[in-house]
């Protein structure tokens, strides 16, 4: 692992444990074990390295959101993948939830949402429910109150697992994704095709 692959295991891990405010250039040094100048090769101040961390971050799991989804086909399919792969970062990657919740809770939060290169990313994923939108199938809101609906949902429910440890059965996880996804369909257009 190099150097600057480090500094970000590095920050990713201080993020999820003591959040922002723990997170300090010297800190990161010591986790990464490099000296502090270094990481100022890299990024030029605190603030940069959050930005760089999370575009880092969004680029890794860029590809697990999307594994085995047909993104252009708005079916209920597509969407129960989606959702099992972001179910999926949260399982087996237990800083990701924490490192998400202090994201959005940062001074930074706006602004990182907001960088042409993960809006860039994210476009495919917003066209999923406009379309969804535009052709009826779900019901007519703007797009981020979609996802707010159906799949920010995800990040809920593990926050709420971590909290409160319990375990859903197989047949209980598929009622919670059809339940995401029945939030957002519009009720008066029949879906048979678009739930398969």
């Amino acid at each position: 692992m190099d150097k600057k692959e480090r500094i970000f295991e590095a920050a990713r891990e201080i993020l999820g444990e003591q959040g922002f405010y723990g997170l300090s250039i010297a800190v990161v040094a010591k986790k990464a074990r490099v000296a502090a100048g270094t990481i100022y090769r890299y990024f030029s101040d605190k603030d940069d390295l959050i930005r760089q961390l999370y575009q880092h971050t969004i680029l890794q799991c860029h590809p697990l959101v999307m594994e085995g989804v047909q993104i252009e086909e708005v079916s209920y399919r597509q969407y129960r993948r989606l959702w099992l792969n972001i179910d999926a970062i949260f399982t087996n990657f237990p800083n990701a939830l924490k490192c998400k919740l202090q994201y959005e809770s940062s001074p930074l939060g706006a602004e990182l949402e907001r960088d042409p290169v993960i809006m860039a990313l994210w476009a495919p994923l917003e066209r999923f429910f406009e379309q969804g939108r535009q052709q009826g199938l779900f019901i007519d809101l703007p797009v981020l109150v979609l996802q707010a609906l159906s799949l920010d949902c995800v990040a809920n429910l593990a926050q709420q697992r971590r909290a409160h440890p319990f375990v859903l059965t197989q047949a209980q996880l598929e009622t919670v994704i059809r339940a995401s996804w029945n939030a957002i369909l519009n009720p008066n257009n029949s879906t048979t095709g678009a739930c398969s």
